[in-house]
């Protein structure tokens, strides 16, 4: 058995490390995966306490800036947003698909129905 403190190689029926005198008993906590790292959060978050009507409201007046997905706590929709509505500013169209996208989402982030993008 090899000591994972020193790399020491001991008998199969030693409870402590010739080398080193730890344990050769490794307890591995059941929330923890290989090499201690924790598994990746694939929980997904919510908007809470938002109002969906508020939200629509502010990204329907500030169109292009995104507000609703940043009152949401929604940071990177609403960078993503912005760079669009900064790219696209040239075109009427995109514009305004960014523009009714932050509207929409906006309400539908607060009210619950999609999820934010952190």
């Amino acid at each position: 058995m090899r000591c994972p403190h020193c790399q020491t190689e001991n008998r199969a029926d030693s409870q402590f490390c010739i080398n080193c005198g730890k344990s050769l008993s490794v307890v591995v906590p059941p929330d923890e995966g290989i090499r201690g790292h924790r598994p990746p959060s694939t929980a997904k978050r919510y908007a809470q306490g938002k109002d969906p009507i508020l939200a629509a409201i502010l990204s329907f007046i500030l169109p292009g800036i995104a507000i609703g997905q940043f009152y949401n706590g929604d940071v990177r929709k609403g960078l993503v947003m912005l760079v669009g509505t900064l790219v696209l500013s040239f075109t009427v169209l995109g514009s305004i698909a960014i523009w009714v996208w932050s509207i929409i989402d906006a309400y539908q982030v607060a009210k619950g129905n999609h999820n934010l993008w952190s």
